[in-house]
């Protein structure tokens, strides 16, 4: 993975991806208008909602495993429990007009460890064009990363390719660590957070934002212009929860909770 800098909170000059200040919210009521544009405002529509209130061992009936992983069970508590080596996908795809605006958020909790890896994702799973946005993954506290965003629109290792071929063929990851925004307040192995990631279908940019435990933003990075790392209509999009283990090279002993909680999961569009 090709980490890069980032621009955060006004402190580190990046030419990866730019953090932006949160932005600001009309002040009109859904279904208002304005002089300057009659057509009535419209807002988001959820497409896609699971909070995972079935009773504990129970399979989350909107997702399927991936064959060769494991499965995840609610834990009746109103969580789903995504343990190691599992890996699902949801059972509905969207495709939508050119244009439209996807919002896809979920509250979750952190594994602690650090010999696995736990991530959402977006994937747009055409196996010409196989783009993925990367909410989050989260390496937990005792990885030097411990946690970044990003996108893929090639995989090394795939199709014979080798370490390094995707970087070579002009298509490396695009990756940034947020983990070093996290000080002060409860971290996401510590407590849920919310995480998202704004795109339109067509568009050439992606805005991944987080909320802490309190609700404060943590942080609202737009990705740097480029067409081929947003999902266009040509795939259906799906979603993705994961926890893989690392490298064994990269293994660092230590935490106690391996599994990914996830408390509820959302997609809208505009």
């Amino acid at each position: 993975m090709l980490a890069r800098a980032l621009v955060a909170v006004a402190t580190v000059l990046v030419p990866l991806l730019v953090a932006t200040a949160a932005p600001a919210r009309a002040g009109l009521a859904p279904g208002d208008t304005v002089d300057s544009d009659p057509a009535p405002t419209w807002g988001w529509e959820t497409v896609f909602r699971d909070d995972f209130d079935g009773p504990a061992g129970a399979w989350p009936e909107q997702w399927h495993y991936i064959p060769g992983w494991n499965t995840a069970a609610q834990n009746g508590a109103g969580q789903l429990d995504v343990a190691r080596l599992s890996q699902i996908r949801t059972n509905p795809g969207w495709t939508l007009p050119t244009g439209s605006q996807v919002r896809v958020t979920a509250s979750i909790w952190m594994p602690d460890t650090g010999a696995n890896y736990s991530a959402l994702w977006i994937q747009h799973p055409s196996p010409t064009d196989p783009r993925e946005i990367d909410v989050i993954e989260s390496y937990g506290p005792l990885k030097t990363t411990g946690a970044q965003l990003g996108s893929h629109i090639c995989y090394d290792g795939i199709d014979d390719s080798v370490d390094g071929a995707c970087a070579a063929a002009g298509m490396p990851a695009d990756l940034a660590p947020v983990g070093h925004l996290f000080a002060d307040r409860p971290k996401p192995w510590e407590a849920y957070w919310v995480y998202g990631a704004e795109f339109t279908v067509g568009g050439d940019t992606v805005r991944y934002f987080a909320q802490d435990a309190y609700g404060n933003e943590v942080y609202s990075i737009t990705s740097t212009p480029d067409l081929r790392r947003v999902p266009g209509n040509v795939a259906p999009i799906h979603l993705r929860l994961s926890n893989k283990d690392v490298l064994p090279q990269y293994v660092v002993d230590g935490g106690t909770r391996a599994s990914m909680l996830v408390d509820w999961v959302n997609v809208d569009v505009k």
